[in-house]
């Protein structure tokens, strides 16, 4: 059973030497709350000039009433998904975004621009820890709730498959290499940290074991095009995420460095902000746990889209350059484009030969099925193989 709370109030009391003032900054009815009784909920911040406090604020949240459901609910309006709308649309054609009573739905290859005319801007370029993959279109159907159902206690992100969907279409995944593994940053180790190991591209990204091309970072070169006052990602909960930092000498090649957005209030576990309403938006950080650390909305794993893999690139398969499908080599992608006719190629630093680019020439032949061309030197076919992904 669940009772309605009649009323939140959102109280800021202030002090200082000459006394103290209340203000009510809030008041909100018909919200359904968590826990039996009443509850505060308070900030505090501290003024100190000279090391002695000079003022403090403290902010009460008042929930009167009860009310025993698991869920908290919020409500997005459809002048919300107008807005969350346009952030897509700064990087897709503004068709492909919709609108429905419960969800934003957007349709995208999941690739970036690769036609940016900025070399800084082409994705896997950059990558010293190859895994060996190429990042190969895919139809992805993405769907973002629009009435996120916040959570009483926040839940651990996925460190399998996407947590969220970049304003480009491209998905976005947890920092943690290993798929089956808790993501708390008390399990934090820098060896299974993509962000700092190498493996991923200029713009935070690199292609999965399924070809599948995914953040792990903030999308800095979205930043080119991007407003930031629109959020630069959702969470699959229906979080949003702006961009707060991300940018460094490696990522985005030092022209976003100097962009912080950050809020002045200390971010959670989450990389989170609780807002007035009880709901929440998420930051991007240079520190992990980078965008989205754990849910404070339910998140609905039917929601996550992972490409089927390609029966012929298998795991483990032995590749035409040496070692392994999906095992890291070291090397240097140096560029990355799709021609006129839509083909695509990836260029790297020689395997074995210094001085030598390498490429990989890849092009769809049916529905499901695409050739690759391998070329040790650049131009010269070695070896070429139809793959196919393998649905489920």
């Amino acid at each position: 059973m669940v009772e309605e709370v009649s009323f939140i109030a959102l109280l800021q009391i202030r002090t200082n030497p000459q006394g103290y003032g209340i203000r009510l900054l809030k008041l909100f009815s018909n919200i359904n709350t968590i826990k039996l009784g009443k509850r505060l909920i308070m900030k505090m911040q501290r003024i100190a000039v000279n090391g002695v406090l000079h003022a403090a604020k403290l902010t009460v949240v008042m929930l009167l009433s009860c009310g025993c459901s698991s869920l908290a609910q919020s409500s997005t309006t459809a002048t919300d998904c107008t807005t969350y709308k346009k952030a897509f649309g700064l990087h897709l054609d503004s068709e492909l975004a919709n609108c429905t009573a419960d969800s934003l739905e957007v349709t995208a290859t999941g690739l970036p621009d690769l036609n940016s005319g900025t070399s800084e801007d082409v994705p896997m370029v950059g990558i010293q820890s190859w895994i060996q993959r190429v990042a190969v279109p895919y139809d992805y159907q993405w769907r973002i709730p629009l009435k996120p159902q916040w959570l009483n206690e926040p839940v651990e992100a996925s460190a399998r498959g996407p947590i969220a969907v970049a304003a480009d279409g491209v998905p976005i995944f947890h920092y943690e290499r290993r798929p089956d593994v808790s993501t708390s940053l008390d399990n934090y180790e820098e060896r299974n940290d993509t962000v700092v190991q190498g493996e991923l591209d200029q713009c935070g990204g690199h292609s999965g074991q399924g070809e599948d091309y995914h953040y792990h970072y903030a999308p800095v070169c979205l930043m080119d095009k991007h407003n930031p006052e629109l959020p630069i990602a959702f969470g699959l909960d229906g979080a949003p995420i702006y961009f707060g930092e991300g940018g460094d000498d490696y990522y985005g090649r030092g022209r976003y460095s100097h962009l912080n957005y950050l809020p002045d209030e200390e971010l959670d576990e989450c990389n989170a902000l609780r807002l007035p309403d009880g709901s929440y938006v998420h930051y991007t950080t240079k520190t992990p746990p980078y965008v989205v650390g754990c849910h404070h909305g339910f998140f609905d794993s039917r929601l996550q889209i992972e490409p089927p893999t390609f029966d012929a690139l298998a795991q483990g398969t032995s590749s035409p350059f040496g070692g392994s499908y999906g095992e890291p080599v070291s090397t240097l992608i140096t560029d990355f484009k799709r021609n006129e006719n839509g083909e695509y190629r990836l260029d790297f630093n020689s395997l074995t030969t210094p001085g030598v680019t390498s490429s990989v020439v890849y092009r769809k032949t049916s529905s499901d099925c695409w050739e690759f061309e391998y070329q040790k030197v650049a131009g010269e076919t070695v070896q070429t193989t139809t793959a196919c992904r393998h649905q489920h």
